[in-house]
C-alpha cells in the first residue's frame, strides 16, 4: 500500500478497499498486514548497563519504554550501550524466533529479573533491504530521533499491507504498480500521480562516437 501511495491516494479501510478492488474486476486474492507477528514491542532507550554478577556475557539493562518507571531487563547482546534507541519486548509480547511466532514474557536469567527481552533485526522479521543494520549479530540500533513507548512497527516500517491481485488475461494493463494505481485512482475517485519522466540529454546521439583500442591483446582475449 505505501508503495501504491507514490503513485494515487488510497488511505482507506483495508477490508474497504480490497471489496472496492474485488468489485472493479481486480480480485483480491488475500491480503496481510506485514507486522502481524508482532506485539507489545516498542521503542526502548538504553539508561544504563551493567555486567550481570553471574555471567561473563550477559548485561542487566535499565530501558525506558515511555513509562513512569523504567523496565529492566537482562540481555547478552554485546552491542548494548547506554543511550542507544532499540526494539524492546515487554511482558507478554510475540516476536519471531527461527522464524515462528514466539510469546515473551518477564523471568529470571541466571537468577536476575528480566521483563522482557531486546530484539534483533531477525526477530522483527527484518533484513537490510527492508530497515538497515537489521542484519548486525545484536542487537537492531534504531534512529536517535525514535521516542521511547513508541510502538516498533512503524518505526522500522512494518505498519504497511500487502495484497495479491488476480488479474485477468485481458488486463495486462494493471501487471504494474502504475497500472494498478491507475485501477485504484479511477475506483477511489482520485488523481493519479504519474511519476516524473524527465531527463537530462548527456550527449547528442546524431553525433559519431570515437573508439581507440589501447591493447589489441586484451580486446581479442575479451572477444573470446
Amino acid at each position: 500500500m505505501r508503495w501504491l501511495a507514490d503513485y494515487v491516494d488510497c488511505k482507506c479501510d483495508i477490508k474497504k478497499f480490497c471489496d472496492e478492488m474485488t468489485l472493479s474486476g481486480s480480485k483480491v486474492e488475500c491480503w496481510g498486514e506485514e507486522g502481524d507477528f508482532l506485539s507489545n514491542v516498542v521503542v526502548g532507550k538504553v539508561l544504563s548497563t551493567e555486567r550481570h554478577p553471574d555471567s561473563d556475557h550477559m548485561f542487566i539493562t535499565q530501558i525506558d519504554v515511555g513509562e513512569a518507571e523504567p523496565i529492566q531487563i537482562v540481555t547478552g547482546a554485546q552491542n548494548v550501550n547506554v543511550g542507544d534507541y532499540v526494539p524492546t519486548a515487554k511482558h507478554k509480547s510475540t516476536v519471531l524466533h527461527e522464524g515462528k511466532k514466539v510469546k515473551i514474557t518477564k523471568g529470571k536469567l541466571r537468577g536476575v529479573p528480566s521483563n522482557g527481552m531486546l530484539c534483533s533485526g531477525e526477530e522483527l522479521g527484518l533484513n537490510d533491504d527492508l530497515f538497515p543494520g537489521s542484519e548486525v549479530y545484536g542487537l537492531l540500533i534504531l534512529p536517535e530521533d525514535s521516542v521511547p513507548g513508541t510502538d516498533i512497527a512503524p518505526v522500522v516500517g512494518l505498519d504497511d499491507y500487502i495484497f495479491d491481485i488476480s488479474i485477468t488475461a485481458n488486463r495486462p494493463d494493471c501487471q504494474s504498480v502504475l497500472g494498478i494505481a491507475r485501477e485504484v485512482a479511477a475506483i477511489l475517485g482520485k488523481p493519479l500521480h504519474m511519476p516524473a519522466m524527465d531527463y537530462n540529454t548527456v550527449c547528442d546521439a546524431d553525433e559519431p562516437i570515437s573508439v581507440k583500442v589501447l591493447s589489441l591483446s586484451s580486446f581479442m582475449a575479451f572477444l573470446t
